[in-house]
Protein backbone atom coordinates (compact mmCIF):
# COMPACT_ATOMS: atom_id res chain seq x y z
CA UNK A 1 0.00 0.00 0.00
CA UNK A 2 1.64 3.58 -0.92
CA UNK A 3 2.29 5.79 1.51
CA UNK A 4 -0.40 8.10 3.24
CA UNK A 5 -0.33 11.75 1.40
CA UNK A 6 1.18 14.19 3.93
CA UNK A 7 0.45 17.43 3.89
CA UNK A 8 2.65 19.62 5.79
CA UNK A 9 1.22 23.27 7.07
CA UNK A 10 3.71 25.58 8.48
CA UNK A 11 1.35 28.02 10.98
CA UNK A 12 -1.49 27.86 13.04
CA UNK A 13 -3.22 30.62 11.89
CA UNK A 14 -6.43 30.91 9.89
CA UNK A 15 -4.56 30.22 6.38
CA UNK A 16 -2.90 27.22 7.67
CA UNK A 17 -5.96 25.97 9.80
CA UNK A 18 -8.96 26.32 7.45
CA UNK A 19 -7.03 24.64 4.48
CA UNK A 20 -6.52 21.69 7.13
CA UNK A 21 -10.65 21.40 7.66
CA UNK A 22 -10.38 21.73 3.58
CA UNK A 23 -8.12 19.57 2.59
CA UNK A 24 -9.10 17.09 4.79
CA UNK A 25 -12.02 17.02 3.54
CA UNK A 26 -11.60 16.51 -0.26
CA UNK A 27 -9.65 14.12 0.68
CA UNK A 28 -11.52 12.14 2.84
CA UNK A 29 -14.45 12.77 0.25
CA UNK A 30 -11.93 11.08 -2.48
CA UNK A 31 -11.07 8.27 -0.14
CA UNK A 32 -7.35 8.42 -0.07
CA UNK A 33 -4.82 7.92 2.31
CA UNK A 34 -3.68 10.95 3.85
CA UNK A 35 -2.27 12.99 6.36
CA UNK A 36 -2.12 16.39 7.49
CA UNK A 37 0.27 17.71 10.02
CA UNK A 38 0.48 21.38 11.59
CA UNK A 39 3.35 23.34 12.71
CA UNK A 40 3.36 26.09 14.83
CA UNK A 41 6.06 27.97 16.45
CA UNK A 42 4.31 29.31 18.98
CA UNK A 43 4.10 27.24 22.42
CA UNK A 44 0.51 26.76 22.66
CA UNK A 45 -2.67 28.59 21.09
CA UNK A 46 -2.16 32.59 20.87
CA UNK A 47 -4.06 34.69 23.06
CA UNK A 48 -3.10 38.12 21.32
CA UNK A 49 -4.82 40.21 18.86
CA UNK A 50 -7.92 42.44 19.20
CA UNK A 51 -11.07 41.97 17.31
CA UNK A 52 -11.11 41.47 14.04
CA UNK A 53 -13.99 42.08 11.34
CA UNK A 54 -15.05 39.12 9.38
CA UNK A 55 -16.62 40.45 6.37
CA UNK A 56 -19.48 38.91 4.61
CA UNK A 57 -17.54 36.93 1.80
CA UNK A 58 -15.35 35.90 4.83
CA UNK A 59 -18.11 34.34 7.00
CA UNK A 60 -19.69 32.60 4.31
CA UNK A 61 -16.31 30.90 3.87
CA UNK A 62 -16.19 29.88 7.45
CA UNK A 63 -19.88 28.74 7.19
CA UNK A 64 -18.67 26.56 4.77
CA UNK A 65 -16.17 25.26 6.70
CA UNK A 66 -18.26 24.09 9.61
CA UNK A 67 -17.62 26.98 12.18
CA UNK A 68 -20.06 29.71 12.22
CA UNK A 69 -22.45 28.69 14.54
CA UNK A 70 -20.00 28.50 17.31
CA UNK A 71 -18.47 32.28 16.01
CA UNK A 72 -21.92 33.75 16.40
CA UNK A 73 -22.27 32.90 19.90
CA UNK A 74 -19.16 34.80 20.71
CA UNK A 75 -19.18 37.60 18.09
CA UNK A 76 -21.42 40.67 17.37
CA UNK A 77 -22.78 41.06 14.18
CA UNK A 78 -22.39 44.33 12.14
CA UNK A 79 -24.25 45.83 9.24
CA UNK A 80 -22.89 49.02 9.38
CA UNK A 81 -19.67 51.17 10.55
CA UNK A 82 -20.73 54.67 11.22
CA UNK A 83 -17.72 57.32 10.29
CA UNK A 84 -17.79 60.04 12.92
CA UNK A 85 -15.86 63.29 12.63
CA UNK A 86 -13.33 64.18 16.03
CA UNK A 87 -14.16 67.46 15.96
CA UNK A 88 -17.50 67.14 16.73
CA UNK A 89 -18.12 63.64 16.91
CA UNK A 90 -21.10 64.05 14.89
CA UNK A 91 -21.90 61.01 12.22
CA UNK A 92 -20.52 62.08 8.85
CA UNK A 93 -22.04 59.09 7.01
CA UNK A 94 -21.90 55.42 6.98
CA UNK A 95 -19.94 52.38 5.11
CA UNK A 96 -22.26 49.55 5.12
CA UNK A 97 -20.55 46.01 6.17
CA UNK A 98 -23.51 43.45 5.62
CA UNK A 99 -26.69 43.04 3.84
CA UNK A 100 -28.07 39.40 3.89
CA UNK A 101 -29.86 40.03 0.57
CA UNK A 102 -26.96 41.51 -1.25
CA UNK A 103 -23.77 39.38 0.26
CA UNK A 104 -25.86 36.60 1.79
CA UNK A 105 -24.40 37.39 5.08
CA UNK A 106 -23.67 40.29 7.90
CA UNK A 107 -20.11 40.85 8.95
CA UNK A 108 -18.91 39.34 11.81
CA UNK A 109 -16.90 41.26 14.82
CA UNK A 110 -15.32 38.57 17.40
CA UNK A 111 -11.96 38.32 18.90
CA UNK A 112 -9.70 36.65 17.02
CA UNK A 113 -8.58 34.21 19.86
CA UNK A 114 -11.95 32.84 19.55
CA UNK A 115 -12.03 32.62 15.60
CA UNK A 116 -8.69 30.50 16.78
CA UNK A 117 -10.60 28.31 19.26
CA UNK A 118 -13.40 27.79 16.97
CA UNK A 119 -10.73 26.94 14.00
CA UNK A 120 -8.56 24.34 16.30
CA UNK A 121 -11.83 22.87 18.00
CA UNK A 122 -12.58 21.87 13.95
CA UNK A 123 -9.17 20.49 13.60
CA UNK A 124 -8.97 18.54 16.85
CA UNK A 125 -12.47 16.96 15.77
CA UNK A 126 -11.21 15.96 12.52
CA UNK A 127 -8.22 14.31 13.67
CA UNK A 128 -5.57 16.82 12.25
CA UNK A 129 -2.45 16.91 14.44
CA UNK A 130 -1.05 20.23 15.80
CA UNK A 131 2.88 20.51 16.79
CA UNK A 132 3.63 23.36 18.78
CA UNK A 133 7.07 24.89 19.52
CA UNK A 134 8.65 23.99 15.78
CA UNK A 135 10.45 26.79 14.65
CA UNK A 136 11.01 25.80 11.06
CA UNK A 137 14.62 26.21 9.79
CA UNK A 138 15.03 25.51 6.36
CA UNK A 139 13.17 23.33 3.60
CA UNK A 140 14.48 21.15 1.27
CA UNK A 141 12.60 19.39 -2.23
CA UNK A 142 13.23 16.95 -4.43
CA UNK A 143 11.23 15.89 -7.40
CA UNK A 144 8.85 13.57 -5.06
CA UNK A 145 8.62 15.70 -1.74
CA UNK A 146 9.57 18.45 0.48
CA UNK A 147 11.16 18.45 4.08
CA UNK A 148 10.85 20.54 6.96
CA UNK A 149 13.68 21.37 8.80
CA UNK A 150 13.11 22.84 12.47
CA UNK A 151 15.64 24.63 15.12
CA UNK A 152 15.15 21.46 17.28
CA UNK A 153 17.15 19.24 15.12
CA UNK A 154 13.54 17.19 13.97
CA UNK A 155 12.90 17.15 10.68
CA UNK A 156 9.23 16.05 8.60
CA UNK A 157 8.79 14.73 4.81
CA UNK A 158 5.79 15.68 3.17
CA UNK A 159 4.47 15.74 -0.39
CA UNK A 160 3.58 19.19 -0.21
CA UNK A 161 4.01 22.05 2.37
CA UNK A 162 1.41 25.09 2.68
CA UNK A 163 3.62 28.04 4.68
CA UNK A 164 0.41 29.86 6.87
CA UNK A 165 2.83 31.34 8.84
CA UNK A 166 1.96 34.80 8.68
CA UNK A 167 3.94 38.94 7.55
CA UNK A 168 7.29 37.37 9.25
CA UNK A 169 7.04 34.40 7.41
CA UNK A 170 10.11 31.32 7.95
CA UNK A 171 8.55 29.74 4.74
CA UNK A 172 8.73 32.89 2.77
CA UNK A 173 12.70 33.27 3.80
CA UNK A 174 13.32 30.15 2.14
CA UNK A 175 11.71 30.77 -0.86
CA UNK A 176 11.80 34.38 -1.39
CA UNK A 177 14.40 35.61 0.78
CA UNK A 178 14.09 38.82 -0.85
CA UNK A 179 10.92 39.59 0.40
CA UNK A 180 11.23 41.66 3.44
CA UNK A 181 8.18 42.98 5.87
CA UNK A 182 8.18 47.04 5.18
CA UNK A 183 7.07 49.05 8.83
CA UNK A 184 4.52 50.95 7.10
CA UNK A 185 5.55 54.28 9.71
CA UNK A 186 2.02 53.04 11.79
CA UNK A 187 1.03 51.21 14.39
CA UNK A 188 -1.96 49.90 16.46
CA UNK A 189 -2.62 49.91 20.01
CA UNK A 190 -5.75 48.33 21.01
CA UNK A 191 -7.65 46.83 24.35
CA UNK A 192 -10.76 46.01 25.74
CA UNK A 193 -12.66 48.10 28.12
CA UNK A 194 -16.68 47.73 29.79
CA UNK A 195 -17.66 51.54 29.88
CA UNK A 196 -19.16 52.67 33.00
CA UNK A 197 -21.32 55.38 30.96
CA UNK A 198 -22.53 54.05 27.64
CA UNK A 199 -24.55 57.37 26.84
CA UNK A 200 -20.78 59.17 26.48
CA UNK A 201 -20.03 57.22 23.54
CA UNK A 202 -20.62 58.50 20.52
CA UNK A 203 -21.78 54.82 19.11
CA UNK A 204 -24.98 54.14 17.81
CA UNK A 205 -25.19 50.95 16.62
CA UNK A 206 -22.19 48.16 16.67
CA UNK A 207 -18.95 49.77 15.47
CA UNK A 208 -17.67 53.41 14.89
CA UNK A 209 -14.54 54.60 13.44
CA UNK A 210 -13.55 58.25 14.46
CA UNK A 211 -11.72 60.38 11.90
CA UNK A 212 -8.96 62.53 13.40
CA UNK A 213 -6.39 64.80 12.02
CA UNK A 214 -3.89 61.73 13.00
CA UNK A 215 -4.53 58.18 12.42
CA UNK A 216 -7.87 57.17 13.64
CA UNK A 217 -9.63 55.47 15.93
CA UNK A 218 -12.15 52.42 16.34
CA UNK A 219 -14.60 51.54 18.44
CA UNK A 220 -16.92 48.46 18.39
CA UNK A 221 -18.52 46.37 20.51
CA UNK A 222 -17.16 42.68 20.14
CA UNK A 223 -19.78 40.12 21.70
CA UNK A 224 -23.68 39.61 21.50
CA UNK A 225 -24.52 42.05 24.45
CA UNK A 226 -23.49 44.89 23.17
CA UNK A 227 -22.63 46.24 26.38
CA UNK A 228 -19.68 44.94 27.33
CA UNK A 229 -16.29 43.91 26.12
CA UNK A 230 -15.88 47.60 23.97
CA UNK A 231 -12.44 47.04 21.74
CA UNK A 232 -11.07 50.30 20.81
CA UNK A 233 -7.84 50.37 18.63
CA UNK A 234 -6.03 53.27 17.88
CA UNK A 235 -3.64 53.57 14.93
CA UNK A 236 -1.06 56.06 14.98
CA UNK A 237 2.45 57.88 13.27
CA UNK A 238 5.05 55.68 15.64
CA UNK A 239 8.77 56.08 14.41
CA UNK A 240 10.13 52.60 14.08
CA UNK A 241 12.45 52.17 17.49
CA UNK A 242 16.52 52.14 16.29
CA UNK A 243 16.60 47.97 17.23
CA UNK A 244 14.11 46.75 14.10
CA UNK A 245 13.88 43.07 15.37
CA UNK A 246 10.74 41.68 17.31
CA UNK A 247 13.01 42.52 20.70
CA UNK A 248 13.29 46.28 20.08
CA UNK A 249 9.14 46.59 18.51
CA UNK A 250 8.35 44.04 22.30
CA UNK A 251 10.15 46.51 24.08
CA UNK A 252 8.13 49.70 23.33
CA UNK A 253 5.04 47.77 23.69
CA UNK A 254 5.63 46.85 27.19
CA UNK A 255 5.78 50.61 28.55
CA UNK A 256 1.78 50.23 28.99
CA UNK A 257 1.54 53.10 30.89
CA UNK A 258 3.83 54.92 28.36
CA UNK A 259 1.27 54.07 25.15
CA UNK A 260 -1.97 54.98 26.86
CA UNK A 261 -0.34 58.19 27.21
CA UNK A 262 0.62 58.65 23.40
CA UNK A 263 -2.64 57.38 22.71
CA UNK A 264 -4.18 60.17 25.06
CA UNK A 265 -2.10 62.84 24.05
CA UNK A 266 -2.45 62.14 20.16
CA UNK A 267 -6.69 61.66 20.29
CA UNK A 268 -7.79 63.46 23.48
CA UNK A 269 -5.60 66.90 22.70
CA UNK A 270 -6.73 70.79 22.80
CA UNK A 271 -7.39 70.03 19.16
CA UNK A 272 -10.40 68.31 19.83
CA UNK A 273 -11.62 68.69 22.87
CA UNK A 274 -14.82 66.36 22.26
CA UNK A 275 -13.11 63.21 22.98
CA UNK A 276 -12.63 63.41 26.33
CA UNK A 277 -15.09 60.87 26.64
CA UNK A 278 -12.15 58.52 25.18
CA UNK A 279 -9.71 60.39 27.89
CA UNK A 280 -12.25 58.25 30.26
CA UNK A 281 -12.15 54.96 28.39
CA UNK A 282 -8.48 55.02 28.49
CA UNK A 283 -8.49 55.31 32.29
CA UNK A 284 -11.40 52.75 32.84
CA UNK A 285 -9.05 50.50 30.35
CA UNK A 286 -7.82 47.46 32.78
CA UNK A 287 -7.36 44.97 30.70
CA UNK A 288 -3.92 44.54 29.14
CA UNK A 289 -2.79 47.02 26.13
CA UNK A 290 -1.40 45.61 23.17
CA UNK A 291 0.85 47.43 20.56
CA UNK A 292 2.02 45.84 17.20
CA UNK A 293 3.45 47.97 14.24
CA UNK A 294 1.66 47.62 10.92
CA UNK A 295 3.62 46.04 7.99
CA UNK A 296 3.08 45.35 4.59
CA UNK A 297 4.78 43.05 1.97
CA UNK A 298 6.17 44.34 -1.57
CA UNK A 299 3.33 42.55 -3.87
CA UNK A 300 5.08 39.31 -5.79
CA UNK A 301 3.61 36.70 -7.27
CA UNK A 302 6.24 34.44 -5.66
CA UNK A 303 3.97 32.62 -4.07
CA UNK A 304 5.04 28.77 -4.46
CA UNK A 305 8.67 26.67 -5.75
CA UNK A 306 7.83 23.52 -6.43
CA UNK A 307 5.65 21.98 -4.00
CA UNK A 308 6.14 24.59 -1.46
CA UNK A 309 3.02 27.25 -1.50
CA UNK A 310 2.36 30.06 0.47
CA UNK A 311 -1.03 31.25 1.66
CA UNK A 312 -2.34 34.29 3.67
CA UNK A 313 -0.08 36.72 5.01
CA UNK A 314 2.73 34.82 3.90
CA UNK A 315 1.82 35.82 0.21
CA UNK A 316 0.85 38.83 0.62
CA UNK A 317 0.58 40.85 3.76
CA UNK A 318 -0.94 44.20 3.77
CA UNK A 319 -2.56 46.81 6.66
CA UNK A 320 -5.35 45.81 8.24
CA UNK A 321 -8.41 47.10 6.78
CA UNK A 322 -11.45 44.58 6.73
CA UNK A 323 -10.09 41.79 4.72
CA UNK A 324 -7.00 40.08 5.82
CA UNK A 325 -8.97 37.00 7.15
CA UNK A 326 -11.33 36.75 4.14
CA UNK A 327 -8.20 36.73 1.69
CA UNK A 328 -6.46 33.93 3.72
CA UNK A 329 -9.20 31.65 3.84
CA UNK A 330 -9.90 32.29 0.16
CA UNK A 331 -6.72 31.50 -1.01
CA UNK A 332 -7.54 28.22 0.95
CA UNK A 333 -10.49 27.67 -0.18
CA UNK A 334 -9.28 27.93 -3.51
CA UNK A 335 -6.29 26.04 -3.31
CA UNK A 336 -8.99 23.10 -2.34
CA UNK A 337 -10.89 23.67 -5.46
CA UNK A 338 -8.20 23.01 -7.58
CA UNK A 339 -6.93 19.99 -5.76
CA UNK A 340 -10.36 18.88 -5.73
CA UNK A 341 -10.69 19.41 -9.75
CA UNK A 342 -7.47 17.95 -10.58
CA UNK A 343 -8.19 14.79 -8.08
CA UNK A 344 -11.48 14.18 -10.29
CA UNK A 345 -10.20 14.49 -13.47
CA UNK A 346 -7.27 11.94 -12.80
CA UNK A 347 -9.80 9.53 -12.11
CA UNK A 348 -11.68 10.33 -14.83
CA UNK A 349 -9.10 9.25 -17.04
CA UNK A 350 -7.54 6.30 -14.99
CA UNK A 351 -10.98 4.62 -14.18
CA UNK A 352 -11.31 5.94 -10.84
CA UNK A 353 -7.87 4.63 -9.74
CA UNK A 354 -5.27 8.02 -8.72
CA UNK A 355 -1.59 8.57 -7.75
CA UNK A 356 -0.96 11.01 -5.56
CA UNK A 357 2.48 11.43 -7.37
CA UNK A 358 0.42 12.36 -10.68
CA UNK A 359 -1.39 15.65 -8.91
CA UNK A 360 0.51 18.30 -11.00
CA UNK A 361 1.68 20.71 -7.66
CA UNK A 362 2.99 23.48 -9.99
CA UNK A 363 0.39 23.52 -12.36
CA UNK A 364 -1.99 24.63 -9.62
CA UNK A 365 0.39 26.73 -7.82
CA UNK A 366 0.13 28.62 -10.93
CA UNK A 367 -3.21 28.47 -11.28
CA UNK A 368 -4.14 29.98 -7.69
CA UNK A 369 -1.80 33.09 -7.79
CA UNK A 370 -3.08 33.86 -11.53
CA UNK A 371 -6.54 33.46 -10.07
CA UNK A 372 -5.93 35.14 -6.36
CA UNK A 373 -3.68 38.25 -8.06
CA UNK A 374 -6.44 40.44 -9.24
CA UNK A 375 -8.36 40.51 -6.30
CA UNK A 376 -5.63 40.22 -3.99
CA UNK A 377 -4.39 43.52 -5.85
CA UNK A 378 -7.48 45.62 -5.60
CA UNK A 379 -7.62 45.14 -1.24
CA UNK A 380 -3.84 45.86 -1.39
CA UNK A 381 -4.04 48.83 -2.84
CA UNK A 382 -7.18 50.07 -0.95
CA UNK A 383 -5.59 48.92 2.29
CA UNK A 384 -2.23 50.82 1.76
CA UNK A 385 -3.71 53.68 0.23
CA UNK A 386 -5.86 53.85 2.86
CA UNK A 387 -3.42 53.81 6.12
CA UNK A 388 -1.36 56.15 4.26
CA UNK A 389 -4.24 58.36 4.50
CA UNK A 390 -4.18 58.32 8.40
CA UNK A 391 -0.61 60.03 8.45
CA UNK A 392 -0.79 63.61 9.56
CA UNK A 393 -1.11 65.89 6.45
CA UNK A 394 -1.89 69.37 8.30
CA UNK A 395 -4.63 71.00 9.43
CA UNK A 396 -6.55 71.50 6.19
CA UNK A 397 -6.54 68.17 4.54
CA UNK A 398 -7.91 67.01 8.07
CA UNK A 399 -10.61 69.50 7.38
CA UNK A 400 -10.54 68.63 3.82
CA UNK A 401 -11.85 64.97 4.87
CA UNK A 402 -14.58 65.59 6.84
CA UNK A 403 -15.72 68.21 3.82
CA UNK A 404 -15.38 65.22 1.51
CA UNK A 405 -16.13 62.56 3.51
CA UNK A 406 -19.44 61.53 1.01
CA UNK A 407 -17.00 61.01 -2.16
CA UNK A 408 -15.10 58.99 0.41
CA UNK A 409 -17.48 56.85 1.51
CA UNK A 410 -19.14 56.25 -1.98
CA UNK A 411 -16.02 55.86 -3.55
CA UNK A 412 -14.98 53.00 -0.47
CA UNK A 413 -18.40 51.06 -0.52
CA UNK A 414 -18.18 50.63 -4.40
CA UNK A 415 -14.96 48.47 -3.32
CA UNK A 416 -16.67 46.92 -0.23
CA UNK A 417 -19.43 46.30 -2.21
CA UNK A 418 -17.38 44.03 -5.15
CA UNK A 419 -15.42 42.50 -2.46
CA UNK A 420 -18.14 41.40 -0.10
CA UNK A 421 -20.65 40.08 -2.88
CA UNK A 422 -17.16 37.57 -4.46
CA UNK A 423 -17.43 34.28 -3.86
CA UNK A 424 -14.53 32.24 -4.41
CA UNK A 425 -16.49 29.13 -4.69
CA UNK A 426 -17.95 30.17 -7.70
CA UNK A 427 -14.30 31.28 -9.33
CA UNK A 428 -13.75 29.32 -13.48
CA UNK A 429 -10.55 27.14 -13.03
CA UNK A 430 -10.42 27.72 -16.60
Amino acid sequence: MANPFHVLIVGAGSAGLAAAVLLHRTLTTHSLPFRISIFELRSGPSTLGGAINLTPNAVKLLDHIGILKDLKNSGCSVKTIEIISSRTLTPLGNLTFGDVDRYGANSLRIARKDLQAALLAKVAELGIEVLFSKRLENIEQTANDITALFTDGSSVVGDILLGCDGTHSAVRKCIDPGRKPIYTGLSNTYSYVNPKDLSSLPLKDTSAIIQCRVGSLLLTWSTPSRSEKLFWAAVMEVPAPQDLSKDGWRTMGDDVTKMKQRVKDTYCSERDPQMGFFADLLEQTNDDVYFYPVWKLEMSDKWWEGRCLLLGDAAHAMPPLAQGVGLAVEDAALLDKLLNAHIQNIKNASNGDINMKEVPWEDISKRLVKIRMPRVKKDYDRSVGGFEGLKDKGWFAAALKDWLVWFYLWAVGVKFDEAFKYDVMKEPLD
